[in-house]
């Protein structure tokens, strides 16, 4: 794998007679960059407060820990409603699938950029709906990560080593499913009638569509990196890849997001059900 390099940045301590390492978010930068100048700004719109410190003014934060414990749900759905006016189990659906996106986002940028996956467990992981753009974002409580031995940023204070790429993705797992979406998807289920599966597509396509508009942009094959991060998280069978002629990954949902059930609404391409709309 190769990583992005840059210079390191203030702060991290360097050992005696050894350079400090690299700051740990400068490879996920790079990438980023590369992301907005060759693919599209907007898979990684909501990351720039994270990435960048750039201010979100006006933006409601939305805790993950709250949510959660099952706090501000409603508020959550509430900003769907207004944004996309449809039923109540509706706009929890699109308010899932793109809390899901913002969530998994960071962790896609992370082991795209340098196999280095930010912590974003609910305690560490802060998740704002503002009326200016981006119109969603997310952020780190405090900046930590996950690194493997071999990375530069192994000796930087904000960054834990793993022993190989397996334990790297079964932490990514850990912390962003099992102690971060899992709770908050049961919080929603637990307020609106809306299957589980369905829910549980929105974390298969999330990851599709940040590994299609990621992956290009570094030496990996698309395909393989959404199948690894697929398989991390159990939600393969929800959903079909492929590459197109140029090692593009391609992708279609099993679940639909109910967005087609909005007025005027309009499938997405990468939907399962498919109208004369799309």
């Amino acid at each position: 794998m190769r990583l992005a390099t840059a210079e390191a940045l203030p702060g991290a301590p360097a050992l005696a007679g050894r350079p400090a390492p690299p700051h740990p978010m400068l490879a996920l930068r790079a990438v980023a960059g590369r992301v907005e100048r060759e693919v599209s700004p907007h898979p990684v719109a909501g990351l720039r407060t994270w990435l960048y410190g750039d201010p979100a003014p006006g933006a409601v934060e939305f805790p993950a820990a709250e949510l959660a414990a099952g706090e501000r749900i409603e508020e959550l759905m509430s900003t769907a409603a207004a944004l996309w006016g449809g039923s109540a189990h509706a706009n929890a659906a699109l308010a899932w699938k793109t809390y899901c996106y913002w969530t998994l986002a960071p962790a896609v940028l992370g082991f795209v950029a340098a196999r280095r996956i930010p912590v974003m467990d609910a305690a560490n992981a802060v998740f704002s709906v503002s009326a200016d753009a981006p119109m969603f974002s997310v952020r780190q409580v405090r900046p930590r990560f996950l690194a493997l031995p071999h990375d530069p940023c192994a000796g930087h204070p904000d960054v834990e080593v793993v022993a190989n790429e397996g334990v790297l993705l079964d932490r990514l797992r850990a912390g962003v499913f099992e102690d971060h979406l899992a709770p908050v998807l049961d919080a929603f289920l637990a307020r609106v009638r809306v299957g589980r599966r369905t829910l549980m597509g929105s974390i298969a396509s999330g990851l599709s569509y940040a590994v299609a508009s990621m992956a290009p942009v570094v030496p990996d094959p698309d395909e393989v990196v959404a199948k690894t991060l697929l398989d991390a998280f159990d939600v393969a069978h929800l959903v079909d890849i492929s590459t197109d002629e140029t090692g593009r990954l391609l992708y279609r949902r099993r679940t639909c997001c109910l967005a087609l059930t909005i007025e005027g609404g309009r499938t997405c391409s990468t939907c399962c059900v498919q109208t004369d709309r799309c």
